[in-house]
């Protein structure tokens, strides 16, 4: 029995239908509506969006789907096919010209790439969708985004978070199956999810009782129970299956049942005429769906009359194998196209592929150039016509640069770059040596956000050229020195974004390759200046950088002026915070004008970078927010949008929003400078949160992505000064000695007045100060030598700046303070000077150590009240170590907790503050240190040496010295003389 027509029923899926009717009438008054519709094959999904499109019959409506023809698939083809519907159906905003006109040339739209075009043209889509949809509202459907090429998921992300108040009600759905281990849908669809307005729709296999439903609507007859339980067993509940068991005349009781689901579907093939199944064939060649124009031309082409093809295609569409769309068919589910496609010999596929390239080279009518040039690339590859795959692949990398494409634009260059060895004549069909195909391919690859390709192809390009440099020209033409020139530039931009080593020495090889006027020239230059600075060369980056600045003026070079501009905002002196201000602004502006996306996002991430060191919190924040909501503009948000992720967590950890700053690092994919950025700031997360093994497993996992041999020294200061803080607060205190010794060495004679060495400079000055102040009160000659080397280098350095620095100096001075009650004055000056600033940890740092300032001063009021506004940040913001270090303080200085009660006996669990000078109070008699004191303390609790060196976060060792050296001084010989003495002195 062959069943014909759609089944009058709809079963099992009522509720799913109501949740999205009830989506549906929210769009109106509340805004955009996503709905992701996921389910395996055959599951229903199509169907569902179907008879809800079919029940609003009163709501405009289009439906886009995605192809499967892999890298060189067409970009943005869902998003064209809605568009085309949209503008043919008419209504507002049904005019194509302008950028919106660049998705449907075929519509005479404006076409080819204008500056800020991808951002214009995702702009352009999203005004005519909410112009569309106002007022009564607009129905979407996406079909098999599982197969969507990147661009169309970087623009489907952007409208996601920019549709907003606009009546859109956009359905999806995906093939959870095809959802393997590394698909990009695996990571994007939870950031979708995440995002307000949109929801997720699974549909599970129907239940018995369904498939009996299904079954007695298709067969108009309900199935006895024995039927009925060998159907489901035999189709699982999937509605798909069930249809086409009972759609192939497959008695359940009678006849075996096909084996496999190749064989199940192509049951319902078999029965069809010859030519009917050939016509099929070539329809699943083209995919999924094909255009009646170019299935007729590529049915000529096998000999075939127009009138024989429609006669050949009827028996399929009344068998509802093919159903018949707007320009031509489409098979009623991808996987009878995957089931016929599969089942056609190797020769079959190829020559069917050779038809469809033949038809696609001599021009198929009303099919748009771009995607004809597309499919062309396609099919001439799958066809094993090299030379036409390699010139076919090269023309629409051309179309997929017009439409700012760029993954697909990549992928089309590599294709034309893995051919090139199989045509002998590739130079003449491109039109350029292969050296310049690889720079194309390397710079494509940094705008599309993959630096290790960009550098992949330039090496190979240097190779390729046979140009070593400059300093070994083999008498090479000054053709090569440029194409050289063009390669090194390049791969230092490349090796610059990664942060390793060698982008200077090639970026100062592609200057020397070009002579001093070359239009490259400034390009390069600014390129330098920017790496320069990264690399800590201030002086030689600021000289750099007003020189292209002067050049690229007088050359009219827009994007070199606006890149030179940045740096020099950069390296402004932070007493002038109005010029290094403005000179971003310029830069960032004339960058967006002249459409130079990558300068315009190094511009807002420095940007925010100097505001952070300028302690303007907020106003860093708004700017990693204007970042962000830029890469999604541009459609950048995977591979650029990180930067500004990781620069808006720092912020929101500095204002002490830990768990904000955690969601925040969560976006930053893995790879590159940023990822390691992102490394640095979970190890100090790490630290705060007090998960010292988690910290050491960040701590891995950051050199194994960013290797010490092979990256800036400035990039692993962050890690060095954690790794100190570390060694101080487990008692490592020599440790964290020589560390402060050797980064003091390594900052020594530095004079740079530039934001990022301020900044390096003042977030370790407290923590040396800090180490120095706590080693003098240690025993040992080593401890008192690193003390006096730390002393020594920190006198040696250069002057801490006035305005927002003031608060470090004055921290720093209070450590180094000989007297308490100076002490005292200058950390609660400092705590005056950083609040403003909104600095949570800094603030809370600075209140523990006036705590214990107080302390020595004898000021215990000042003291607990320090302590306790201490512990209240601490736990309002997640700060377990400084919970640690108030509960430690309390228990062993018997300090009041906040309702009054002192602390006698220690914290429940063993806690204490890092090595220094917190005695009980006053000066200690005797001669006993502050430090000897606190062991003193611990030991009359019965401590073990063991025991007292976790409380005081110091080794045994080191206590069993602080314990010797205070029996001396006491005159006694053993802990309980000694503890005895200490009462007698009113020490504990």
């Amino acid at each position: 029995m062959l069943v014909h027509e759609p089944s009058p029923a709809f079963v099992g899926r009522h509720h799913h239908l109501s949740l999205l009717a009830a989506d549906a009438r929210r769009t109106v008054p509340e805004g955009a509506r996503t709905v992701l519709v996921l389910g395996g094959a055959g599951v229903g999904k199509s169907r569902l969006l179907t008879e809800h499109l079919r029940r609003v019959p009163g709501t405009p409506s289009a439906v886009g789907g995605c192809l499967e023809l892999g890298a060189e698939g067409v970009p943005f083809a869902p998003f064209t096919a809605l568009l085309r519907e949209l503008v043919r159906s008419g209504g507002p905003a049904a005019d194509p010209t302008g950028d919106l006109g660049r998705l449907l040339p075929d519509l005479k739209g404006v076409s080819g790439a204008v500056v800020e075009s991808r951002a214009r043209l995702f702009e352009a889509v999203l005004t005519f969708l909410e112009e569309r949809a106002a007022p009564a509202g607009l129905t979407l459907v996406i079909e098999d985004l599982h197969w969507a090429d990147a661009s169309t998921r970087d623009l489907l992300v952007f409208l996601l978070r920019n549709l907003g108040s606009a009546p859109v009600h956009l359905l999806i759905s995906v093939r959870t199956d095809d959802l393997h281990r590394t698909h990009p849908l695996r990571g994007l669809l939870p950031e979708l999810e995440r995002l307000p307005g949109v929801r997720r729709l699974d549909l599970e296999l129907l239940s018995k009782d369904e498939v009996g439903a299904q079954a007695t609507a298709l067969s108009g007859r309900e199935l006895d129970p024995a039927d009925l339980d060998l159907l489901f067993e035999r189709s699982g509940g999937n509605p798909l299956f069930v249809e086409s068991f009972l759609a192939t005349g497959h008695d359940p009781a009678g006849a075996p049942l096909p084996e496999g689901l190749r064989d199940l579907l192509l049951s319902a093939v078999e029965p069809l005429p010859e030519p009917t199944r050939r016509i099929l064939g070539l329809v699943a060649t083209a995919g999924t769906r094909v255009r009646h124009t170019l299935l007729a031309s590529v049915n000529r082409r096998a000999g075939s009359s127009d009138v024989e093809l429609d006669a050949a295609l009827r028996p399929a569409v009344d068998a509802r194998i093919l159903r018949s769309t707007a320009d031509g068919y489409a098979f009623r589910h991808a996987l009878l196209a995957e089931a016929v496609h599969t089942d056609l010999m190797p020769g079959e596929r190829v020559r069917a592929h050779r038809r469809y390239a033949e038809a696609l080279q001599a021009g198929v009518e009303r099919m748009p150039e771009r995607e004809r040039a597309l499919q062309l690339a396609h099919h001439a590859h799958c066809a094993h016509d090299q030379p036409l795959a390699l010139s076919a692949a090269w023309r629409a990398a051309d179309h997929a640069a017009a439409v700012d494409a760029y993954p697909e634009h990549l992928g089309l260059i590599e294709r034309v770059l893995e051919l090139w060895d199989q045509v002998p004549d590739a130079v003449e069909r491109v039109g350029l040596p292969r050296d310049q195909v690889l720079v194309r391919a390397a710079e494509v690859s940094l705008v599309a956000g993959s630096p290790r390709r960009a550098v992949s192809y330039a090496t190979e390009g240097l190779d390729e050229l046979g140009v070593t440099g400059f300093r070994d020209p083999h008498g090479a033409r000054r053709e090569s020195f440029e194409r050289a020139s063009r390669l090194r530039h390049a791969r230092g931009r490349a090796l610059k974004e990664m942060g390793r080593d060698g982008a200077l020495e090639d970026l100062a090889d592609g200057l020397v390759l070009l002579a001093h006027d070359h239009p490259d020239a400034t390009a390069v230059g600014a390129t330098m200046a920017a790496t320069l600075m990264m690399r800590g060369h201030h002086d030689q980056a600021a000289r750099m950088a007003r020189r292209v600045l002067d050049s690229a003026r007088a050359l009219g070079d827009r994007r070199s002026e606006a890149d030179a501009l940045i740096t020099l905002g950069g390296l402004s002196d932070p007493l002038d915070t109005d010029e290094g201000l403005a000179l971003f602004g310029e830069g960032i502006g004339l960058a967006r004008e002249a459409g130079d996306v990558p300068v315009e996002i190094r511009g807002l991430v420095n940007l925010s970078g100097h505001l952070k060191n300028l302690d303007r919190l907020e106003e860093s924040a708004r700017v990693s927010l204007e970042g962000m909501r830029r890469c999604g503009e541009l459609g950048l948000t995977r591979t650029q949008g990180g930067a500004f992720a990781c620069g808006l967590a720092v912020t929101r950890f500095h204002q002490g929003r830990f768990a904000e700053s955690e969601e925040l690092l969560s976006r930053v994919t893995e790879g590159g400078v940023t990822w390691a950025r992102a490394l640095t700031l979970r190890m100090q997360l790490d630290l705060y949160r007090w998960r010292p093994d988690a910290l050491r497993a960040t701590i891995d996992e950051f050199h194994r992505a960013l290797p010490a041999r092979v990256s800036s020294p400035v990039e692993h200061l962050p890690v060095h000064g954690v790794l100190q803080q570390l060694a101080v607060y487990e008692g490592r205190l020599l440790d964290a000695g020589r560390m402060t010794r050797d980064l003091l060495h390594r900052t020594a004679g530095e004079r740079s007045r530039t934001p990022l060495a301020q900044g390096l400079y003042r977030s370790t000055l407290v923590r040396h100060t800090s180490v120095a102040a706590r080693l003098a009160e240690e025993p040992g000659e080593e401890a008192r030598q690193l003390a006096r080397e730390a002393r020594e280098l920190l006198d040696d350095m250069p002057p801490v700046t006035e305005h927002s620095d003031s608060h470090a100096r004055l921290a720093a001075d209070a450590w180094l303070a000989p007297d308490p009650e100076e002490s005292l004055a200058l950390f609660e000056a400092a705590m005056a000077a950083v609040a403003p600033t909104g600095h949570v940890v800094l603030g809370a740092e600075y209140e523990l150590a006036a705590a214990e300032a107080a302390l020595r001063a004898g000021r215990r009021d000042r003291a607990a009240a320090h302590v306790d506004a201490v512990h209240r940040l601490a736990v309002r913001h997640g700060m377990a170590l400084f919970e640690r270090q108030t509960r430690a303080l309390r228990a062993r200085h018997a300090l009041p907790d906040p309702d009054g009660h002192a602390a006698t006996s220690p914290a429940p669990e063993r806690a204490a503050l890092p090595a220094g000078p917190t005695p009980a109070a006053g000066s200690p008699p005797a001669g006993l240190t502050p430090r000897e004191v606190e062991v003193l303390v611990e030991v009359a609790r019965g401590s073990s040496n063991r025991e007292v060196g976790e409380a005081l976060f110091i080794s045994g060792k080191t206590v069993s010295v602080h314990l010797s050296n205070a029996m001396g001084k006491l005159g006694v010989r053993n802990r309980t003389a000694a503890v005895a003495r200490a009462r007698e002195l009113g020490l504990v």
